[in-house]
C-alpha cells in the first residue's frame, strides 16, 4: 500500500490525509447517530463536510495529476528520445492520484448517502 503512495507522487499524502479526516468524520457522525443526537445542527453540517471532503480529493486528485503530467512532459523534453513504454508508464502514475481521488469521493458519496438517510429517519421519528 505504501508503495502506491510513494509511486503516486507528492500529492498522494495529502490525499492520505484526506482519506483520514473523510473516516473521522464518517464515525464520528455515525456514533452521534447511535447516540441518537439527530436533532443537533452540527450534525448535519458534520454529514455534509464528508461529502465537501470527498470533492476536496477529486480536486487534489487531478491536481497531482496535472503536476505529474507536467513534470513527465519535462522529463521526455530534456532526455530527447525516449521510448514509449517510458512515456506510457509515467503517464500511469500520473493518473494515479485522480483515480484515487475519485474512490475517495464515490465512498464519501456512499458514507453520506447512508448517514443522511439514517440522519432523516431519526429526525422523522422525533429523536
Amino acid at each position: 500500500m505504501m508503495t502506491f503512495f510513494r509511486e503516486g507522487g507528492v500529492m498522494m499524502y495529502p490525499l492520505l490525509l484526506v482519506t483520514i479526516v473523510m473516516i473521522v468524520l464518517s464515525i464520528r457522525a455515525w456514533l452521534r447517530l447511535g447516540r441518537g443526537d439527530a436533532a443537533s445542527v452540527t450534525l448535519g453540517t458534520g454529514i455534509d463536510a464528508i461529502v465537501f471532503w470527498g470533492g476536496y480529493a477529486v480536486v487534489l486528485g487531478v491536481l497531482g495529476t496535472l503536476v505529474g503530467v507536467s513534470m513527465a512532459a519535462q522529463a521526455i523534453s530534456m532526455a530527447g528520445e525516449i521510448s514509449t513504454t517510458l512515456v506510457w508508464q509515467g503517464i500511469r502514475i500520473a493518473l494515479s492520484t485522480t483515480i484515487y481521488g475519485l474512490l475517495v469521493f464515490a465512498v464519501s458519496l456512499l458514507v453520506w448517502f447512508a448517514l443522511r438517510a439514517r440522519h432523516r429517519r431519526q429526525l422523522a421519528a422525533g429523536g
